[in-house]
């Protein structure tokens, strides 16, 4: 009796630890979105693997989880190219507390980084050329790139780029 109550209280554990870690669902827009960009690469006969697609942070600092969705982060096995191989949409929807978001960002950009954590989380994303405050390049081969934050606004409830005083240069 020992070792099944033992066991008991192992898989009791395991089951509880498990509901715990997963997420709650995406608020309609955000999962409608990814449902869409996934179709991208199921209409070219691809099969779309959107599990890390949407990483979730407190971008406004304001207690509340809020979505950024990266398309370079959908898997496309059969047809990898189809979101392009460069620069890749990124989208930000700000989370509201009836479980709802809006979307306040959208633009383009060679990868992010997600720095600290909680309400401290600052978004960084890999941009070029005049993003970085320099002219265009004359090749891709000679492009200029930089990591640029992305800073909420709170009177237009947006999110955009910080100072190009405040990039970080991509060596």
């Amino acid at each position: 009796i020992d070792r099944f109550v033992a066991a008991s209280i192992v898989v009791l554990f395991c089951c509880v630890a498990a509901q715990a870690a997963t997420p709650p669902p995406l608020p309609a827009v955000v999962a409608k979105a990814v449902k869409e960009t996934a179709a991208i690469c199921t209409e070219v006969g691809g099969k779309p693997d959107a599990a890390n697609a949407v990483t979730r942070a407190d971008l406004n600092g304001d207690g509340i989880e809020d979505y950024l969705l990266q398309v370079g982060a959908i898997n496309c096995d059969g047809a990898a190219s189809v979101y392009g191989d460069r620069a890749k949409g990124v989208i930000v929807y700000v989370g509201d507390s009836k479980g709802g978001a809006t979307e306040a960002f959208n633009d383009m950009s060679y990868g992010m980084t997600l720095e600290g954590a909680g309400p401290a989380a600052k978004l960084w994303l890999t941009v070029s050329g005049q993003s970085c405050g320099k002219p265009p390049a004359k090749d891709f081969a000679s492009e200029n790139f930089c990591d640029r934050s992305v800073v909420w606004n709170a009177k237009t409830r947006k999110f955009d780029y910080g100072p190009v005083s405040t990039v970080k240069m991509v060596q």
